[in-house]
């Protein structure tokens, strides 16, 4: 069977476990905690309500859900436990099968049982002593003075299944800074997963920094479930190391990540994401302005298909694979966009490294740039060439697209790629070079920074336009509409649309701009 229909099917199944596995569990007792609460602060009612999440946590048992009011909430209050205060060892330790909810408005609201994440915003702080001071480069959290008290991990998950949920938190200031690179105490600040597979729903890690990995989420043999989340400015490591700043996968931990954002974080090594013998699934999930010295967006090292379905990488740099950068890897990448990322060496976009063997498939890459492969580059450094297989993409804007500098197997089919010759053979199989026609190019402002523009393509038969979500009509049609491999499935693609797959992103998915028949 193609493996491209194999994809197709794998995510399918995909989306309904993410979707089963969010379901209510078990009910039991429903716990409260909030801040303000003056009552007998049992957890009984919201007037009743614990003040402390700790003591929550402390009576809950399979199958309770605990509902968390607005509020700032630290692992170190508590007043049931006898036990002495650890100080910065404390952390929320998650329970299995208990459901941890925030976002509740609590009391002093016409309705406390109201729940709106955003406007309740529900804080889980390692910061105990309440004295941080404002971030002002990723670089300073781990050295910042007045974190030095900071709980090593704002939240823990050890031995924990999937019917755990944590949902609707703010995961913030967590500094696992132990000068031991192996010791725990030296990643996964913001959540330290161990043999865990959490459901993860609406949080969002932020200011969270790692000596060494992981300072948004660190998982070993680990594979959470994580959908709408939001891993913003969370730095892992040094100036001279340090992986994932966002998340950092270990061996044996294939989590599955679905509509979540990674954006201005930083590590030595895979800003927003950083793997080994690791194969997560993400699904439209956003990789934005994350930096780092190798693999920007993320890096992958000794992963067999990793895979990533919808996802957008934009604004991304790295001296070595700007968006992302693979390491004897074989990651699958359908429906990817790659726009306006920057790499001072190779790799504009993408940097394939030591016997990779990618599949592209419905890949837009543009107005990336680097010295050497603006959209791709192939370098074996140690090990062996790579073998690249690309299909009904797009490679378009500024420089030459592909650097192949360890004569790596680069089979290009049906894909518009500006700059492609002809040869002997003639142009590869199904391939143009004809500028693709999309709705808005973005640019680099005088500051330098990235603004994004629109990359469906021009039709006069209707281009879906995100801003308005509406269908508009084009006065050109772009080269790129129904040019595809006429053995993928159409997928999505509404009528009129040739029977023919579009190249680019949006092909084969309902945004895919729609067929022009001229008079």
């Amino acid at each position: 069977m193609d493996k491209r229909i194999i994809l197709k099917t794998c995510l399918t199944i995909v989306v309904l476990v993410s979707v089963s596995a969010t379901g209510t569990i078990t009910k039991g007792t429903i716990i409260y905690v909030e801040d303000d609460a003056t009552g007998f602060n049992d957890g009984t009612s919201w007037e009743n309500a614990f003040v402390y999440l700790q003591d929550a946590l402390m009576m809950a048992s399979t199958g309770d859900e605990i509902r968390v009011a607005q509020g700032i909430y630290k692992p170190d209050q508590f007043v049931l436990s006898k036990r002495a205060n650890l100080g910065r060892m404390e952390t929320f330790q998650l329970i299995n099968s208990v459901s941890l909810k925030g976002g509740y408005a609590g009391l002093g609201e016409p309705d406390p049982d109201v729940r709106d994440i955003e406007l309740y915003e529900t804080i889980l702080t390692g910061d105990l002593n309440g004295d941080d001071a404002q971030l002002v480069e990723l670089l300073d959290l781990l050295y910042e003075h007045t974190r030095g008290e900071n709980s090593y991990h704002v939240v823990t998950g050890i031995n924990i299944d999937d019917t755990t949920v944590l949902d609707g938190f703010n995961i913030t200031a967590g500094n696992a800074n132990d000068p031991e690179s192996a010791d725990p105490n030296s990643n996964g600040a913001g959540l330290y997963n161990f043999q865990s597979s959490p459901t993860v729903i609406n949080c969002i890690f932020t200011g969270n920094s790692a000596r060494w990995s992981g300072a948004g989420m660190y998982n070993i043999s680990s594979s959470p479930v994580v959908i709408n989340c939001t891993f913003n400015k969370n730095s892992s490591g040094t100036s001279s190391g340090g992986h994932g700043g966002g998340i950092y996968n270990n061996p044996g931990s294939n989590p599955i990540l679905t509509n979540c954002k990674f954006s201005n974080n930083w590590a030595g090594q895979g800003g927003g994401i950083h793997a080994m013998y690791s194969a997560p699934i993400a699904i439209s999930c956003k990789f934005i302005n994350n930096s780092a010295n190798f693999g920007g967006g993320m890096q992958f090292k000794d992963s067999i298909e990793p895979m990533f379905f919808g996802c957008t990488f934009s604004g991304n740099s790295a001296h070595i694979g700007a968006a992302a950068r693979f390491i004897q890897s074989s990651p699958i990448l359908t429906n990817c966009l790659f726009t306006g990322n920057s790499a001072d060496n190779n790799g504009g976009a993408i940097a394939f490294t030591n016997m990779s063997t990618p599949t592209l498939a419905n890949c837009t890459f543009a107005s990336n740039i680097a010295p050497q492969g603006c959209a791709l580059s192939c370098d074996h450094v140690l090990y062996g060439p790579s073998n690249v297989y690309i299909n009904n993409c797009i490679l378009w804007n500024d420089g030459d697209q592909i650097w192949n500098n360890d004569n790596s197997t680069i089979t290009i089919t049906f894909s518009n790629v500006q700059g492609l010759t002809i040869d002997r053979s003639g142009m590869p199989k199904g391939c143009t070079n004809r500028k693709p026609s999309f709705s808005r190019e973005g640019y680099w402002d005088e500051n330098g920074l990235w603004i994004d523009g629109d990359y469906h393509l021009k039709s006069q038969a209707g281009r879906w336009n995100p801003d308005s979500e509406s269908w508009v009509i084009d006065d050109i049609t772009s080269p790129c509409i129904d040019t595809g491999d006429p053995n993928s499935p159409i997928g999505q693609e509404y009528l009129p649309n040739g029977g023919i797959i579009n190249m680019g992103a949006y092909g084969g998915t309902s945004e895919a701009s729609k067929s022009y028949v001229g008079e």
